[in-house]
């Protein structure tokens, strides 16, 4: 009787954890706790690199990998929570159509509400996101179809964390 053991990193055990290698090439990490990739400072980076390195930048405590001939970072930003923005832009004056600028670049105009006095608009209809129309600050801007009657205040609601 022969004893066919897998391929696999544990020494003990052929159904043990560690790192196994399946038929289809696939690397498989059995562990519960981290996993410890090469790292050192960006004058530490290997001369003979290949596409597909990953490491650790203790220089700029960043992932980089190498792709195309040169090193990159590899970045994930967590979002930055800012919950909910309110812009009060001013009042209508039955002939001024755009308001702004907005105080954060909106990601499109499903991510804000505009509220004229106490109606919501419906973007599309009632008004467009505008970026530096002429004769304005440079920035954002909501455009609406009709301009807002004289007096009432035009409020902007946006940045559902996107």
């Amino acid at each position: 009787m022969r004893l066919v053991k897998a391929q696999n990193t544990n020494l003990r055990n052929v159904k043990g954890k560690g790192i196994r290698y399946t038929i289809d090439e696939e690397v498989i990490i059995d562990s519960n706790n981290v996993v410890l990739v090469a790292k050192g400072t960006t004058a530490e980076r290997p001369a003979n690199a290949e596409n597909g390195h990953l490491r650790y930048n203790t220089s700029t405590n960043d992932f980089e990998a190498f792709s195309n001939g040169a090193w990159r970072t590899l970045r994930y930003e967590e979002p930055f929570p800012q919950g909910i923005i309110q812009d009060n832009l001013g009042n209508g004056d039955a002939v001024q159509v755009y308001f702004g600028p907005l105080s954060v670049i909106p990601a499109g105009q499903a991510h804000i509400l505009v509220i004229v006095e106490n109606v919501f608009q419906i973007s599309g209809t009632n008004y467009l996101l505008t970026q530096n129309p002429a004769g304005e600050s440079p920035g954002w801007y909501v455009e609406f179809t009709s301009p807002p009657d004289a007096g009432k205040p035009v409020t902007v609601i946006h940045n559902f964390d996107k």
